[in-house]
């Protein structure tokens, strides 16, 4: 699950947001557009979009922000046995497949806004409907398929009479019956080979990553400065010409998946993780040096 937004310009019914929850293996999408979002709004959504039409998932994996993290959403997953999984603050692709549906989302809204770019909320149901009915790279199939069993009946299908909507007006009801079996029979078969598929595109696209990607390690009493980025709904107060790292901060603890707990100058401890992408070396100037010699023979002392 992921949040996108803020959105500008808000649509004409002030919708700013978009909360969105993708089905990992399926690739399905369930999206609402919101004005505000808060923990009831994530509550009704998990129930109403996700648990009444799927079933309760086994866990929900999202960032860190306060209306996944707060404790009326924990209590409510808690208590339907959801194992809430909450990726590194500062470091979005941890959880990749919120960030793909996100830019698929994007993209397909952008392409509809010509004529009525304040409806985009209410483009939204069309915008999915394309999604869920098209073809996806990582499983060979749509997630239409993997949901229902069969491809979605498309309107220009019946439009142009397409062979299977012309063979289905022509089957008697026995004839039917063992075609609609015969899918079933064949949705396992199916659903294999999406698995494999996507294991393999997974596996692909991360030794392509693995290629380009340099991973900063860093080790606990580390100085570090911290990336600057906007950790909340409010993102649109960070400008053009604000600071972009601060620091130093101290590495007090690594976790497995270059993940560190932080400290500031005071001895202060941050409650959450961030990923070493987000940080880079700190090295002291001459005075700092000097400085920090200066207190540590003030202490002996």
């Amino acid at each position: 699950m992921d949040i996108i937004g803020k959105i500008y310009s808000p649509s004409s019914r002030k919708h700013s947001f978009i909360l969105v929850a993708t089905d990992y293996f399926t690739k399905w999408i369930e999206a609402v557009s919101y004005k505000s979002i808060t923990q009831k709004t994530m509550k009704e959504f998990i129930e109403e979009r996700i648990i009444h039409r799927f079933g309760i998932p086994e866990s929900i994996t999202t960032d860190q922000g306060t209306v996944f993290t707060g404790q009326e959403v924990i209590s409510f997953a808690k208590a339907r046995g959801i194992k809430m999984i909450h990726s590194t603050p500062y470091y979005a692709q941890a959880n990749g497949q919120a960030e793909a549906s996100n830019k698929a989302i994007i993209a397909l809204i952008k392409r509809h806004l010509e004529d009525n770019p304040r409806e985009w909320d209410v483009l939204l149901s069309t915008v999915l409907w394309a999604y869920r009915t098209s073809k996806k790279t990582a499983t060979g199939t749509s997630p239409y398929m993997l949901t229902y069993g069969q491809e979605a009946v498309l309107p220009v299908e019946v439009t142009i009479q397409s062979l299977r909507v012309r063979l289905q007006n022509n089957l008697a009801k026995e004839e039917y019956d063992e075609l609609m079996f015969a899918n079933v029979n064949e949705l396992g078969e199916n659903i294999a080979i999406a698995l494999e598929n996507l294991i393999l595109q997974k596996d692909r696209v991360a030794k392509a990553y693995n290629k380009h990607v340099n991973h900063k390690q860093f080790e606990i009493g580390d100085l570090v400065w911290k990336t600057i980025l906007p950790t909340s709904l409010d993102s649109e107060k960070f400008g053009k010409w604000s600071p972009t790292w601060e620091g130093p901060f101290m590495i007090v603890e690594a976790f497995v998946g270059n993940a560190y707990r932080l400290m500031d100058i005071d001895g202060k401890e941050f409650p959450r993780t961030i990923n070493g992408k987000y940080l880079k070396k700190y090295y002291p100037t001459m005075w700092e040096m000097r400085d920090m010699e200066e207190e540590k023979i003030e202490n002996s002392e």
